[in-house]
């Protein structure tokens, strides 16, 4: 997210500069709905070295106020991020930005490492935390049991599901900044950790 100072109101001596202000995030990338705990940061300072208000409208109707603060999107979008430094002359500076926030619902392919396993792929659906779906296969031999499992700030997954040998098998990953990649592992109780990478279809 970039920043964009917008001028700044000023009230009384001409010499009173209004003070100035830029906004950082993390992490960087897309937010996951319901998951990513985003930390938006405001680095202010006023000349004076007066008191400074600082307060935040997060463009999904939430306000906040202080220096940092953390907040988590229900739903994606592209939402405007303000925050609004006030100096106690009266001095006032506007800085905004934007940030995109995704899901991870849809088909997922084990484009590397899949040639392994029987399962191909999983159709996953998020909703805020939770992650519930079924693994794939083709041909489909109908055994395979429902996914469940959970997303975590900032984009890390776990879900696991029965197998065809009714054994649970259990996947971790890290979506990628885009929410369009899962590196992670593949494990089955019979061995250890194997490595995979999921891609959005």
């Amino acid at each position: 997210m970039i920043a964009l100072v917008l001028p700044g109101c000023r009230e009384g001596s001409p010499a009173h500069a209004s003070p100035t202000v830029s906004i950082s995030r993390t992490p960087d990338g897309t937010a996951i709905a319901g998951a990513t705990a985003v930390v938006f940061t405001a680095a202010a300072n006023d000349a004076s070295s007066g008191a400074l208000t600082v307060s935040w409208d997060l463009g999904d109707g939430q306000k906040a106020s202080g220096a940092s603060v953390v907040h988590v999107y229900a739903s994606a979008g592209v939402f405007p991020v303000a925050v609004t430094v006030s100096d106690d002359r009266g001095g006032v500076t506007t800085a905004g930005g934007s940030i995109t926030v995704g899901n991870l619902s849809g088909r997922w392919l084990l484009s590397e490492g899949g040639a392994r396993f029987y399962e191909r792929g999983f159709d996953i659906a998020q909703t805020a935390s939770e992650l519930t779906g079924r693994p794939f296969s083709v041909p489909d031999k109908g055994c395979l049991g429902d996914l469940h499992g959970r997303v975590t700030s900032p984009r890390a997954i776990r879900f696991e599901f029965e197998a065809c040998d009714d054994n649970v098998v259990v996947i971790d990953g890290t979506a990628a900044g885009d929410l369009r990649s899962m590196p992670g592992t593949y494990t089955h109780p019979d061995g250890p950790p194997q490595p995979i990478v999921l891609t959005r279809e």
